[in-house]
C-alpha cells in the first residue's frame, strides 16, 4: 500500500491544524476527563522529577487529586510547578487511530487541608469519590481529615484526539487559561 493511500493517511499527512472553539474545547476537554480517573503526575524537586499513576476526579477542567504521606506533597510544597499526563489508549493496534486521544496539563496546585482550608478541603472531597477508597481498604465512611487534597488549576492543555481529523479539526488542541485560544 502506498503512503498516504489510507483515509488516516491522507488526512494525517493533510496538516490540518484549525483549531475547536474554546467552549467546545472545553466541553470536548471536560467530557474526556470524565471518562476516566487514572492520571500520571508529574512533580519534581530538587532536579529529582517524579511521575506517579493516581487516583483523579474532575470538576470541569479542574483536578482533584488526594496526596497523602509521601513524595508528591513535600515535591508540590516545593516546587509547585507539575505536569499531568491522562490518555485513553494505552495499546494501539495500527488499525484504529482515531481512537487515541489523550492531554498533558500544565498546572498550578494548591494544597486543600482540613485545618487551613475547612471549607474548600469539604468541596474538593465533594467531587473526589472518598467513599470507593475507604469502603476497598474496609474502613467506615468517615470523612477523611488527614490527607492533602490537591487542586489542579489548569493553565495549559494540550489534547490530542486523532478522531477529530475526521471533523476537519487538527490532532492537537491546545487550550490556556488566559483565553488566547478563543
Amino acid at each position: 500500500m502506498a503512503v498516504g493511500t489510507t483515509e488516516f493517511g491522507r488526512l494525517r499527512g493533510a496538516g490540518i491544524k484549525r483549531q475547536l472553539g474554546r467552549l467546545e474545547m472545553e466541553d470536548r476537554i471536560a467530557a474526556f476527563l470524565r471518562e476516566g480517573n487514572v492520571c500520571v503526575l508529574a512533580t519534581c524537586l530538587d532536579d529529582r522529577p517524579r511521575a506517579t499513576p493516581i487516583e483523579y476526579y474532575s470538576d470541569g477542567l479542574i483536578i482533584y487529586i488526594a496526596a497523602s504521606r509521601g513524595t508528591k506533597v513535600p515535591n508540590l510544597e516545593a516546587n509547585p510547578r507539575v505536569s499531568v499526563a491522562i490518555y485513553s489508549t494505552p495499546y494501539t493496534d495500527w488499525t484504529d487511530w482515531y481512537q487515541v486521544r489523550g492531554l498533558q496539563i500544565t498546572a498550578r496546585p494548591e494544597l486543600l487541608r482540613f485545618n487551613e482550608q475547612p471549607e474548600a478541603y469539604v468541596a474538593a472531597l465533594q467531587i473526589y469519590d472518598w467513599r470507593k477508597y475507604r469502603r476497598a481498604l474496609g474502613k467506615d465512611d468517615e470523612e477523611p481529615r488527614g490527607t492533602t487534597m490537591v487542586k489542579l488549576i489548569p493553565e495549559l492543555i494540550e489534547f490530542r484526539d486523532l478522531g477529530l481529523l475526521r471533523e476537519g479539526y487538527g490532532v492537537l488542541q491546545t487550550w490556556t487559561n488566559d483565553g488566547t485560544n478563543d
